[in-house]
């Protein structure tokens, strides 16, 4: 064998190395996009629910959204009806089911596995079945307004099953 067939070989093999990097590193690029984009998601959901909490931890807060928000009374009056709870105390509910409603959301979002699927259609089954969150997800078009249509289709789908069950 020559040095010019050695020279071959050894360019075809760098070749094939240098496409075998390629396709690990766009394998590697496209995971760390997705891990990425599964922490900013994680990121807004905690937000949004630090927010809610917020709303439920400072009272003088609470008063100035009701008052800022003509929308707030007629829905927390409802609210307090169905459940049986004061004003202030549908408020505080319909705000931590909100904080509830984007964690799960964002659990939703990131599911990858039959495990995480299962997880989660597990805890829907049971806490979006029962007052109440059940209450707050099935009377108050708001909350579903606030989240994506696939993850209130995907909630109302597993609600509906444990209805027919």
């Amino acid at each position: 064998m020559t040095i010019q067939e050695l020279g071959s070989i050894g360019e075809l093999v760098a070749a094939l190395a240098t496409v075998a990097t390629l396709a690990y590193l766009a394998t590697q690029i496209r995971y760390a996009r997705l891990a990425a984009s599964d922490t900013s998601r994680q990121n807004r959901a905690e937000s949004v629910r630090e927010m809610m909490l917020t709303v439920v931890n400072n009272e003088a807060y609470r008063v100035a959204w009701y008052k800022a928000d003509p929308g707030v009374a007629p829905r927390m009056e409802a609210l307090s009806d169905r459940l049986g709870v004061s004003f202030d105390e549908a408020n505080l509910i319909w705000n931590g089911c909100c904080a509830w409603t984007f964690i799960h959301w964002a659990q939703y979002r990131s599911m990858k596995t039959t495990e995480d699927t299962y997880e989660l259609e597990n805890l829907v089954r049971e806490f979006y079945s029962m007052p109440p969150m059940g209450t707050v997800w099935e009377t108050d078009p708001v909350i579903k307004a606030l989240l994506d249509p696939g993850f209130v289709q995907w909630v109302d789908t597993v609600l509906a099953e444990v209805r027919a069950a």
